[in-house]
């Protein structure tokens, strides 16, 4: 014993700057000949905790002492130990209070790594960790079982929240001062700044972005790109490609409100393809085409891991989701109960850039048309798949940086730029000026071009709207001098247009179902100059008692558009 602890003092002294004498057979024959001495077994086994370097994790000795190196066999408790003592040795800790989350830094092949604690991600690399950790020599190492890791997760969360440093995670963008940062996702996790004097990439950032599963890099972008090109593989009407490239400007700014884009058109016009091209360009994914959402919540589960939230082929949404998506677009947040509990909430804050695409219009509610950009694809020849993707993936460098300069001359124009009377979404709408500006187009010349789109969106909603169509055959059927068509109680007129069948669908069943749809739907009909009065409370009026509803002509509507476009403004398809 006394030569084996010889041997084992003096490497013990040495192995913090020599770690390979801990796998050496003169280390292994005399700890394995202490731990025999129950007594000798937990001093030395304390003397070695603290003098091996931090990486090299105790259950590497486990065969040594006489016990099982597996991770289950070894105990949870003391995997999960060494796990936290892995983790907190080779990374750095910290806590996002924005999204109540927990983050570790890791330095992987020389490149930084940020991870939220407990993502796949994170698993994947604290499980490789602890296996090259505990493998000696030629043999297999161990692997920590899934509750041990659940365990070292718990912990570290903690730990971070109340040990680490407090400091905000971005997605895919980010917004410090004046410059905006777009995350590249790529192997070196590199940055592009992009600043009102110009756009460079970064290889490391101060800014912090995480990585999920599904996210896809987007391209490293060419200096002096072609933006030209991007309409050779994407099929916008002439006429809307100003509204699209502001929209994917937008989604570069984090911080700002962004429209919902939406994509219609009959089978053969290419929606799918130009969904997925426009979203490859700011935030590509494993699958960027999304199935329609079940609720709201899972609308909101796809915004917490994805910076665009994407859905493909919609046929219909429930006022709830579109109540959803107008959140997303302006900002807010879901809370549901955390899983296991009663007493706790779960909370996702999100505001990101939405797209969808649909054979019929499916943004009916006004709130959302509100926030809406309505592209209508019309139908085109086919190239073949295989070509087009080959064209495709050579051009988005060059698409990409194109798009960067234009966001650069945008940002400088900005401070310059003055609404009259903007619209809902002012903060788009000034990007969208500047970056019209900046080619040579007329102040006010995209505030038009949006406005009217939006009134295009309010035209269609109306449309799918039975309630609405039979109000506004109701005014057209109107052949009185006064300004007033209607004014009678709420089940009077469900009676009334039940009875003249003004709607060709079916209308509300119910007093209460009426009076929910004209509120919904008198924003959009009021833009039409048709004014919808509804009572606070019940009165008698033509022998019935009852709600009473007044419809009502409005002498002068406001124009559709906040000023003339210039003459000789149009839409130059060089420039775009």
């Amino acid at each position: 014993f006394e030569q084996a602890m010889k041997t084992l003092d003096d490497i013990l002294a040495r192995c913090n700057n020599e770690p390979g004498l801990l796998a050496s057979e003169a280390f292994k024959d005399a700890y394995a000949l202490i731990c025999e001495d129950e007594a000798l077994k937990f001093e030395y086994r304390t003397k070695l905790k603290k003098a091996k370097p931090s990486a090299v994790l105790m259950s590497a000795f486990k065969e040594l002492e006489g016990e099982s190196a597996s991770g289950d066999g070894a105990g949870n408790e003391s995997v999960a130990s060494e796990l936290i003592s892995l983790v907190t040795a080779q990374g750095k800790l910290f806590f996002d209070d924005h999204t109540d989350k927990a983050y570790v830094t890791v330095v992987i092949s020389g490149v930084e790594h940020t991870m939220s604690i407990g993502s796949k991600s994170f698993i994947d690399w604290v499980s490789f960790s602890y296996y090259t950790s505990t493998k000696v020599d030629t043999e297999f190492g161990s692997s920590a079982s899934e509750t041990s890791i659940k365990q070292a997760c718990f912990a570290l969360s903690g730990i971070a929240k109340y040990e680490g440093v407090k400091q905000r995670v971005y997605l895919r963008t980010a917004q410090h001062n004046d410059g905006h940062y777009i995350f590249l996702a790529n192997d070196k996790m590199q940055v592009v700044e992009v600043l009102p004097t110009g756009w460079r990439v970064l290889d490391k950032s101060s800014m912090k972005f995480w990585k999920p599963a599904a996210m896809q890099e987007l391209p490293m972008p060419i200096m002096g790109g072609d933006l030209n090109v991007l309409w050779q593989f994407i099929n916008v009407p002439e006429a809307d490609r100003p509204l699209v490239l502001a929209w994917i400007l937008e989604a570069y700014r984090a911080e700002s409100k962004k429209p919902v884009l939406t994509i219609t058109g009959l089978q053969g016009t290419a929606k799918s393809s130009t969904h997925d091209k426009a979203r490859q360009l700011v935030d590509p994914n494993t699958v960027n085409l999304r199935a329609a959402p079940k609720n709201r919540e899972d609308i909101f589960i796809s915004a917490g891991c994805n910076w665009v939230v994407s859905f493909e082929n919609i046929s219909h949404f429930t006022p709830e989701m579109q109540d959803a998506l107008c959140t997303l677009s302006t900002g807010g947040g879901f809370a549901a109960r955390t899983l296991y509990t009663n007493s706790e909430e779960t909370i996702i804050s999100v505001q990101r850039p939405v797209i969808i695409n649909s054979i019929p219009t499916v943004a009916t509610a006004q709130d959302l048309t509100d926030r809406l950009i309505a592209i209508e694809l019309q139908p085109i020849a086919y190239r073949e798949d295989t070509e087009l993707n080959l064209a495709w993936e050579e051009a988005k460098p060059t698409i990409f940086g194109g798009l960067l300069d234009l966001f650069v001359k945008a940002l400088a124009k900005l401070p310059d730029v003055t609404l009259i009377n903007p619209p809902r979404m002012a903060d788009f709408t000034r990007l969208g000026e500047a970056m019209m500006q900046v080619q040579g187009y007329a102040a006010g010349f995209f505030t038009d071009l949006y406005i009217n789109n939006r009134y295009k969106s309010i035209s269609k909603a109306l449309e799918s709207s039975p309630v609405a169509v039979a109000i506004c055959a109701l005014v057209e059927s109107y052949s009185g001098l006064s300004l007033t068509v209607y004014k009678d109680t709420m089940q009077n007129l469900l009676t009334k247009l039940s009875n003249e069948k003004l709607s060709g669908e079916s209308l509300p069943r119910s007093p209460r179902g009426l009076s929910d749809a004209l509120k919904r739907q008198s924003p959009a009909l009021l833009t039409y100059g048709i004014e919808i009065i509804v009572g606070n409370s019940p009165e008698r009026i033509n022998g019935s008692r009852g709600i009473v509803i007044e419809i009502r002509k409005v002498a002068e509507v406001k124009s559709k558009t906040t000023s003339a476009p210039t003459e000789n403004v149009y839409v130059d398809e060089e420039r775009f």
